[in-house]
């Protein structure tokens, strides 16, 4: 039989050591999500010409999701750093209105509290936002970890699929439903908890009116989540880049990549530099905001993961029907988040690599 030494019972009982352990399952979605996804964007910025270590670099300092895809791409391309700090601050507008719904639970926990804002992804804010720390976690720390798992997952995915090119020997072909899952479970969770269901039927209402009037590619210039650059309309240069010969050279490529991590930060801190002062409350209308922008957040993300498809071709959106209303009916059958995204994402799968 053996015992635990006092230097293990001490780490068990440690906050800090809680705070991993009940914050880790938390992410278990968002880790299979950027496993795909990550190791996608890896092998394209691979592809482009770019250093190995390259999507492993931006992932960490500008963590901004398809910012860093269509970065990749602006790398190949002439030095413009005031047309790229404007373009990334388009593309990650929405992260003010996340700062907005964050900004009481994400304040007292000092550096934890720095990290947590510059590190805020749609996935991490997905979960911090609604998930509750076990009795007797801390959730200053709770919050930490949810942040910082997800940042490494995303970089050491990223890293992995830039090494690994598109070596791989098992097909991924509709995991990233992941993410529409995940995010499907937060809204019907935030669904129930509001009594007032207007700004969740905006969120799905106003990007669907978008998407049939401009179609995709406007669409995600307006949302803007995990996918790459060329979804969102913007291609590589025909050129490579200076690892190969012709682009930018090494330090436009950085002065590049300092512009669009500064506009990212701007997006994500603004809303915390501006209600700062502990004695300063946020107006009404912008705590309003922050109850109701959550589900109306959640709405526009699900539609966003799912613009590419189509009734008129290809499944005619089956698969991705038929795995919404599999996640949908186990999380009102069980309510438990990870049964709710493995049941539908798996569901998803099958149907993709046996039926369609």
């Amino acid at each position: 039989m053996e015992y635990a030494t006092g230097q293990q019972l001490t780490r068990r009982q440690s906050p800090v050591w809680r705070a991993l352990r009940a914050a880790a399952p938390q992410t278990i979605p968002v880790l299979a999500g950027y496993f795909v996804l990550g190791m996608g964007y890896g092998i394209y910025v691979q592809s482009l010409g770019l250093p190995v270590w390259m999507p492993m670099l931006m992932g960490t300092v500008v963590y901004g999701g398809s910012l860093e895809f269509v970065l990749a791409s602006l790398l190949l391309g002439a030095f413009s750093p005031l047309s790229a700090f404007l373009m990334a601050l388009m593309i990650q507008a929405r992260h003010l209105f996340y700062g907005l719904a964050m900004l009481e639970r994400y304040k007292g926990f000092g550096w934890r509290s720095f990290y947590m804002i510059f590190a805020m992804s749609d996935e991490t804010f997905s979960i911090t936002c609604s998930a509750t720390p076990p009795e007797g976690v801390d959730k200053g720390w709770f919050m930490f970890f949810i942040t910082l798992l997800d940042q490494l997952y995303w970089v050491g995915s990223a890293g992995l699929g830039a090494a690994l090119g598109t070596v791989l020997p098992f097909s991924t072909e509709g995991v990233d439903f992941v993410m529409t899952a995940m995010f499907t479970v937060i809204f019907l969770n935030q669904w129930e908890k509001d009594k007032q269901h207007g700004s969740a039927l905006i969120g799905l209402a106003v990007p669907l009116v978008c998407l049939m009037v401009f179609g995709s590619g406007q669409l995600s210039a307006a949302v803007h989540g995990r996918h790459s650059g060329a979804a969102a309309g913007f291609t590589p240069s025909d050129g490579k880049s200076s690892w190969g010969g012709r682009g930018m050279t090494a330090v436009q490529m950085g002065l590049t990549i300092v512009v669009c991590t500064a506009a990212t930060m701007l997006t994500r801190f603004l809303p915390f530099l501006i209600f700062s002062s502990k004695e300063q409350q946020p107006p009404e209308v912008v705590r309003y905001l922050g109850r109701v922008l959550p589900a109306a957040i959640f709405g526009m993300l699900i539609v966003y993961c799912l613009k590419g498809v189509t009734p008129f071709s290809g499944s005619h959106g089956i698969p991705e029907a038929i795995a919404l209303l599999a996640t949908i009916a186990l999380h009102k059958w069980k309510h438990q988040t990870l049964l709710s995204v493995a049941g539908g994402t798996l569901c998803y799968v099958l149907l993709v690599q046996l039926v369609f």
